[in-house]
């Protein structure tokens, strides 16, 4: 085989720039605001009853209490670039080929997330800052 070096030092060079994702623009809000809007919107939830809980390195954990029946639903988030991955308190991360993709992104005071699910539909919620808390 024979390698060209300088297509081969290009190549490396653009992976290396291009390659690995730079940091996402999160604009004001905090990782935290981010998961608690992505639990709001997957469960169909509004986002004041949920609360932030506690921190553990990169994983924040949340909970809201249901209003119809009293029931206290806790959660576990992380954020990996601009996707949001979620599981239940002692369930599995939601990251196989059937669970939904989460992203998000933010304009302003405004928060997206944006739910993709494995027969490609989508859907979209936004919240504002003021709404995630602070």
């Amino acid at each position: 085989m024979h390698y060209d070096k300088k297509k081969t030092f290009t190549c490396i060079m653009f992976m290396l720039l291009f390659g690995c994702s730079a940091e996402v623009d999160k604009g004001a809000l905090s990782d935290q605001q981010i998961c608690k809007g992505t639990i709001a919107a997957v469960m169909g939830r509004a986002p004041e009853i949920v609360k932030i809980d506690s921190v553990q390195g990169s994983v924040t954990h949340l909970s809201y209490i249901r209003p119809n029946d009293g029931k206290h639903w806790i959660y576990r988030c992380k954020l990996q670039g601009n996707r949001v991955i979620w599981a239940t308190d002692t369930g599995r991360w939601r990251t196989d080929q059937y669970d939904s993709k989460i992203t998000f992104s933010v304009n302003g005071n405004s928060l997206n997330i944006i739910q993709k699910y494995s027969d490609d539909s989508e859907g979209t919620k936004t919240y504002n800052k003021k709404q995630l808390g602070s």
